[in-house]
């Protein structure tokens, strides 16, 4: 879902020679989905001579993102990823090159680097011109801004956008999905949150669009491994305090746009604070996260050739486990439940299907290890285990909820379906769910709704949906 995985690592290693120095940029790229992402490491060293180091992520425009801890033994090096719950191993050559692996969520990756010179690294910043990326003079009042939440533990860099003028105007804040991603939502060189802020400002709505943790002006905050979608709810409500403090805002009419996994927080947020007028969730995955990512994975399987019995039996299994994360106080209570579902369900497959999903001859422990990855990362713990319903089904405000019909991330059909179920049932009286034909996550206009279109697509977002999103905005805060 979402947004394109970011992918959040370091680099080190021995330093023999002065002239033998790992210091620079260095760079490579990974697999992600059907695209490829390039990475850059800038490595530096403390006085102590303790290296450290930053992450830049060019196709997402994602700069200068700290990492967290680099371990360095002869050529070896390790490096840990809190903000992502990833790591990366590696062996240096002694001159431009290292060797390595990267590892996150239960799946490992090649990933072999190549020192770059500074133009070189220069060259990479340099953005694609994109003719919907907006452009001064922007005729309405454009502010950088910066809060902190309750306790201070936080804090936020964020651009407050509004219409001309002296009035108090409705207002949204805009959710961004799953990844650190900047206020802008950039990837492969669409500014997404800011064409669409742009598009509402200039429609008479303010928009407060903020800098994920660890991203732009906002801190990374305590305990960067633990947090969830849960905690960047929180999130979310010191933004909307900060918005119901400003002169400008009509605080009567402050609304939620939640794309992607911002379409389960935004829920989370409306149903605990009356103060939400109403909410629009964008590509929201209300099915939950165990059915999302596992129909994320049976599409990559089908682009692939994959048969239909194979997909489908695949489903079941990866389906049934993450379901049992629910349940799992730990990992060995998940271990102990995965032996008999996967013992069962290879009973019932054929040799020609666990050939295809090379399975016949897999040990129970990889099994264990596979799963137990994924539930020790806390972020995808909760988003596998959290059941959307259980707050949607508190939200009596206003909704509108979107879907590309192409959507690959999201499944229109599905979700949509699914949502309308929920705010029938809940008696909620004022909601509309529209799939729009032709579009992609993204929104934009697509062949395919294949990741891998995303940058190939000079629209950065559909005018057809962003008219649907500010014109029922505008009809629900009159």
């Amino acid at each position: 879902m979402k947004k394109l995985l970011i992918c959040v690592f370091t680099l080190c290693t021995i330093c023999q020679l002065k002239a033998q120095d790992l210091t620079g940029s260095w760079q490579g790229s990974i697999p992600v989905g059907s695209v490829s992402l390039r990475l850059v490491f800038n490595i530096d060293r403390n006085n102590d001579g303790a290296y450290r180091s930053t992450l830049d992520s060019p196709d997402q425009k994602a700069f200068g993102i700290a990492c967290s801890k680099t371990t360095v033994v002869k050529d070896s090096l390790f490096v840990e990823i809190a903000v992502i719950g990833g790591s990366y191993k590696g062996l240096w050559d002694g001159k431009d090159g290292i060797i390595g692996t990267y590892a996150q969520g239960g799946g490992k990756t090649t990933l072999n680097l190549k020192h770059i010179t500074a133009a070189e690294k220069a060259d990479l910043s340099k953005e694609p011109v994109r003719s919907q990326t907006p452009k001064p003079p922007f005729g309405y009042v454009s502010e950088d801004v910066e809060y902190d939440n309750a306790d201070k533990s936080l804090h936020y860099g964020a651009s407050f956008t509004r219409p001309n003028g002296s009035g108090k105007y409705p207002a949204v804040i805009i959710i961004s999905g799953s990844g650190t991603q900047d206020r802008n939502g950039t990837i492969f060189g669409h500014k997404l949150y800011w064409v669409l802020a742009d598009y509402l400002t200039k429609n008479g709505i303010a928009v407060l669009r903020v800098d994920d943790r660890g991203a732009g002006k906002s801190s990374l905050g305590n305990n960067i491994k633990d947090v969830t979608s849960l905690d960047f709810s929180y999130d979310v409500e010191a933004s909307l305090n900060y918005l119901e403090t400003r002169a400008d805002v009509n605080i009567k009419h402050i609304g939620l746009i939640g794309h992607s996994e911002g379409g389960i927080i935004a829920p989370m947020v409306a149903a605990r604070r009356k103060d939400v007028s109403f909410i629009v969730l964008w590509g929201g995955p209300a099915v939950g996260g165990a059915v999302t990512i596992t129909e994320q994975y049976a599409y990559a399987f089908k682009s692939g050739g994959l048969d239909t019995v194979a997909i489908n039996a695949f489903k079941q299994l990866h389906l049934g486990i993450l379901k049992l994360f629910a349940s799992s106080p730990n990992v060995d209570s998940l271990d102990k439940q995965i032996t008999p579902v996967f013992e069962n369900w290879k009973k019932a497959q054929t040799p020609k299907t666990l050939d295809e999903l090379h399975a016949k001859d897999v040990d129970i422990k990889d099994v264990y290890k596979q799963y137990n990855s994924l539930y020790n990362i806390p972020w995808m713990r909760f988003f596998i285990a959290y059941d959307p319903e259980n707050d949607l089904s508190k939200v009596k405000c206003s909704l509108l909820a979107i879907n590309g019909e192409k959507d690959t991330q999201v499944d229109a059909a599905s979700n949509l379906s699914l949502i309308k179920k929920i705010l029938t049932k809940n008696g909620n009286k004022d909601f509309e769910v529209k799939a729009l034909p032709g579009l992609n996550h993204l929104l934009q206009t697509a062949a395919t709704g294949d990741l891998s279109e995303y940058e190939k697509i000079e629209e950065t977002m559909s005018p057809v949906a962003m008219k649907i999103i500010s014109d029922w905005i505008k009809i629900h805060t009159k």
